[in-house]
């Protein structure tokens, strides 16, 4: 089939004609506010420019001379070629190839989604990857892209035999299986947790599929903050004890750059956390790799919160500990706050699903209180009547005060955006309210 032709509709073309068409064309169509990148299946790659009143959709299958080319491979190509034309900034073009792959890895259709700012011309524009259902793959797939091998649950682990440097961490073994068969429960609690929320919303299946098939069990350094041992199923046992895993740790950091997080999260179960009830997201250097690794932290009080609760705010922190990708704090600007602010959305997102009207009167109370004070309100948590926090409560199973003030100003938040009206808006308010 020569270069150019046309298959069912679809434009077949080289990979140089593919990115030079699309980019060509984006340029041309400088009124656009929307545009798509689409794995369609098979092999078909969908590009479309949405401006007002008008859709322009182009189809293409990418062949080289030698036969059919990665479409995943192209796409992410076709990124780095449209982001000076867009302009999209150096942030979200770094976060674009492994929010990609991360839907992929969940076997459905990655949806790249870039749309321009509003209130901001020449902006830097937004960007986000949706997971569409459909099979991605084909045989023209690269190894980094093809189907992955069945890994099979990372926290279904052998105690059986643990590697010394663990095995130090406790006064005897038989402490040891105990502790971390305490710990493997905790952490399947708190995913199962998550699993049920996310069941049937599409935005949150990448999302699950990350606490899935990228989190490992993670077990904390006694005495020394931010120091982990992480326990892979597929990681082979090593023998070496914990200050030469240390010491040899430390050594492979580099120096001078940004220090990539190890492409494995790690859930670490925390049983003796106390008073805490949140999950909560934090980096660490993990001691079995010797990398950095981002690190889902997972508390089990004696007085826990709703497993609803349980499931939205685990989703909450994997979504953010998926968007970093380096170690270190990230710049705050811009970019970072609008990143925030998506990051909320994707909360109230949840919360709309799982709790329904109720949440959704809880925002609309705070929106008449909002729209009446004409300012951010001085008691906010005096809007919601006897009723409403009756109905909230509900919609979780059944809450205490605590975990209703938290998911109260949940909707306080929420209220502020439909109120400001413009997720840059929003930004800006998060970022004032961080001081």
């Amino acid at each position: 089939m020569t270069t150019g032709a046309t298959e069912a509709g679809l434009r077949v073309v080289t990979a140089r004609e593919f990115l030079d068409e699309v980019t060509s064309v984006t340029r041309e169509r400088d009124a656009t506010e929307f545009l798509y990148l689409m794995a369609q299946g098979d092999g078909v790659i969908g590009v479309q420019w949405e401006q007002p009143g008008v859709d322009h959709l182009r189809r293409y299958r990418v062949r080289d001379p030698d036969g059919p080319a990665c479409s995943h491979c192209a796409l992410l190509a076709a990124v780095l070629e449209l982001a000076p034309v867009l302009p999209l900034d150096v942030l979200r073009t770094m976060r674009t190839r492994p929010q990609y792959e991360t839907v992929l890895r969940t076997g459905r259709l990655p949806h790249l989604a870039f749309a321009r700012p509003t209130r901001q011309p020449g902006g830097s524009w937004l960007g986000d990857c949706h997971a569409v259902p459909g099979d991605p793959h084909t045989d023209a797939d690269c190894a980094t892209h093809a189907v992955p091998a069945p890994s099979g649950d990372l926290l279904d682990l052998r105690l059986g035999t643990l590697p010394r440097a663990v095995r130090e961490l406790y006064p005897h073994d038989g402490a040891a299986t105990a502790d971390l068969q305490q710990r493997l429960r905790i952490a399947r609690d708190w995913r199962a947790d998550a699993q049920a929320v996310a069941s049937g919303i599409r935005e949150a299946e990448a999302t699950w599929a990350f606490l899935r098939n990228s989190c490992v069990l993670g077990v904390p350094v006694p005495g020394a903050t931010g120091l982990v041992l992480t326990l892979p199923p597929d990681g082979p046992s090593d023998n070496r004890p914990l200050a030469e895993l240390h010491a040899a740790a430390v050594r492979a950091l580099p120096t001078g750059g940004p220090l990539a997080y190890a492409e494995r999260a790690c859930l670490v179960p925390e049983p003796g956390a106390g008073a805490q009830r949140m999950p909560s997201y934090a980096g660490a250097l993990d001691l079995t790799r010797a990398a950095p690794v981002r690190t889902l932290r997972l508390p089990a009080p004696r007085r826990p919160l709703s497993t609803t609760g349980r499931g939205v705010l685990l989703l909450y922190e994997a979504r953010h500990a998926m968007g970093r990708h380096h170690a270190g704090a990230p710049e705050r600007d811009s970019a970072y706050w609008e990143s925030e602010a998506a990051l909320n959305v994707f909360e109230f997102t949840l919360l709309e699903r799982v709790a329904g009207r109720h949440y959704q009167d809880a925002v609309a109370a705070y929106l008449q209180a909002l729209r009446r004070e004409g300012d951010l309100l001085a008691r906010p948590h005096k809007v919601l009547d006897r009723r409403r926090r009756k109905a909230l409560s509900m919609a979780f199973g059944g809450l205490d005060d605590e975990e209703l003030h938290l998911w109260a100003s949940v909707a306080y938040r929420n209220a502020i955006l439909v109120l400001l009206g413009d997720l840059q808006a929003f930004a800006a308010h998060l970022r004032r309210q961080a001081g």
